[in-house]
């Protein structure tokens, strides 16, 4: 009974040295002076808790400590102290729960991070990412993001901020900006690209004719083009398929044949010999800003389309322009009646209809301007509808020579 008395004693001895050099030296290490873990390089209680931490140094302790209580009573109680403290110290030791890899330091075991590359210092949750609440879904933190507030999708620098550099100054920040070459002072959309007001795929910057009609095929200045290569614009033609080489009047029609050439009734001719007898009269405006009502040139109602007694009256136009070289301005104007928007779009398209028969009479495109002033400049009163006849018109304007 004595000798399994000193067995226990010396074993339990052994197992609470060593088991408590373990647990002292795996929790004091493991700390700083602060409290907080303490990194790879400190040295001192590190180094004691890598050696206690070793089965090998346990069981060599506890044989030591075992054995020396041992020796107290006789060199057999010393060797039985001995084997038993060395055993039990390696038993004990290899119980110690072993500090699991933290390579962020944020508390979470890598085994079950599911963020391994958590910024030192961010609070995180059980899973090891961080909490911190972020706001506008921009992908920064709303603790670092300066800019709390940014709209959904925008791009972000790391202040959680749009960047605000424009290499083409068109207002819209190059990270946002899918044309970042815009040439200066052009119209742009929220995207950075160039207004294309009426959808004809030329840029508004360079399309001489910004309200084409849709489905009308343009060339590379935005105005419409003459597919069937009879002298007359596909916006004007009226038989836009005109056999190569075949002589056509002045919508586009065959001489001779197609109801667009049918014969005209008298009243028909008679409107058509008095618009070519008043363009006779017509003379180019001398002074800068000055301005000549086109008489004779008329449209169908409520429709930017030309009426056949229009043309004469052009045509004398587009020779004066031609011979003189003179920069015009095409204004076109409209009555009261109806919307202001309505009637501005379709003054714009007017103007533009006259530019477009213009240049397809040779008239360089680049001394024209079309340009829409809807019911804002009438020359007399609305109230009748004489005086809407009148405001119902088209005016060059002249710019220069």
């Amino acid at each position: 009974m004595t000798f399994l008395r000193r067995v226990g004693l010396l074993a339990l001895v052994a197992t609470l040295t060593t088991g408590c050099a373990n647990l002292w030296t795996t929790g004091e290490a493991g700390k700083d002076s602060g409290g907080a873990p303490a990194s790879s390089s400190d040295s001192g209680g590190s180094t004691g808790s890598n050696l206690f931490s070793n089965p090998m140094m346990c069981a060599a302790a506890g044989a030591l400590l075992a054995g020396g209580v041992g020796s107290v009573e006789n060199k057999e109680a010393m060797a039985i102290g001995a084997v038993a403290g060395g055993l039990l110290g390696w038993w004990a030791c290899g119980q110690q729960e072993k500090p699991l890899a933290d390579a962020d330091k944020d508390g979470v075991a890598d085994k079950v991070d599911l963020c391994p590359g958590t910024a030192e210092g961010a609070k995180v949750g059980s899973d090891g990412c961080a909490v911190d609440k972020d706001t506008d879904m921009d992908g920064i933190p709303d603790a670092a993001d300066k800019c709390a507030g940014t709209p959904k999708g925008a791009a972000v620098d790391a202040t959680g901020c749009i960047p605000t550099a424009d290499a083409d100054k068109d207002g819209v920040a190059d990270v946002n900006d899918l044309c970042p070459n815009t040439p200066a002072g052009a119209a742009v959309m929220p995207n950075g690209c160039e207004m294309d007001s009426d959808g004809d795929g030329i840029p508004d910057s360079r399309d001489r004719c910004a309200s084409t009609p849709n489905g009308v095929k343009v060339g590379t200045d935005g105005c419409a083009v003459d597919s069937d290569g009879d002298g007359v614009s596909d916006i004007l033609d009226r038989c836009p398929n005109t056999k190569s080489g075949a002589k056509v009047d002045a919508a586009g029609c065959e001489m001779g044949g197609g109801a667009a050439s049918a014969p005209r009734t008298d009243s028909g001719a008679a409107a058509a010999g008095a618009a070519a007898a008043g363009a006779a009269g017509l003379a180019l405006p001398k002074t800068a800003g000055e301005t000549l009502v086109l008489k004779g040139v008329t449209f169908e109602t409520a429709s930017s389309k030309l009426k056949r007694e229009s043309l004469g009256t052009l045509n004398d136009i587009a020779e004066q322009l031609k011979e003189s070289g003179a920069k015009v301005e095409i204004s076109g104007h409209t009555d009261n009646v109806g919307s202001a928007a309505v009637n501005q779009a379709l003054s714009q398209k007017r103007a533009e209809v006259v530019m477009t028969y213009l240049t397809s009479k040779g008239v360089p495109a680049e001394s024209l301007v079309a340009k829409g002033y809807g019911s804002q400049a009438p020359v007399t009163d609305n109230g009748s509808a004489a005086g809407r006849a009148k405001n119902r018109r088209v005016e060059l304007k002249l710019l220069g020579q």
